[in-house]
């Protein structure tokens, strides 16, 4: 299996099987989130996962690069776009924590939305994976 197809079927399966344990344990999910991923203070783990992510962009353009897959653009570009929840949380902590709490407590209908995307999204990476790479 390739690199590229790896990045498809990992990103695809969590992106899709995430969402359902958001419906049907809210509050457990809410708790987890809230209380010990994005807690008060920003979490350490934080700088450590970001330098994880750039260090997956980083090697993903360096396979783009180096190996002869086609269409291997399209997962350079999307691992890339991932970047942006990581410089949010790392350089925009308080309003990223204050916009996951208006999500999951006060307004789910923007959770809804979010997960139906995320789903197709996923849906998507693994048709990648399958049909392209």
């Amino acid at each position: 299996m390739n690199y590229f197809k790896a990045l498809c079927f990992i990103f695809g399966f969590l992106l899709i099987l995430t969402r359902p344990l958001m419906h049907l344990a809210p509050k457990k999910w809410n708790e987890f989130e809230l209380g010990k991923a994005y807690t008060e203070e920003k979490p350490k783990w934080l700088w450590i996962a970001g330098l994880a992510s750039l260090i997956v962009i980083s090697f993903t353009w360096y396979k783009h690069f180096t190996s002869e897959i086609p269409y291997s653009i399209i997962m350079a570009v999307f691992i890339t776009l991932t970047s942006i929840k990581s410089s949010q949380l790392l350089f925009n902590y308080k309003n990223f924590r204050k916009w996951v709490y208006r999500v999951l407590i006060e307004d789910r209908q923007q959770l809804v939305i979010i997960n139906i995307a995320a789903t197709i999204l996923g849906i998507i990476l693994i048709a990648l994976g399958f049909l392209v790479y």
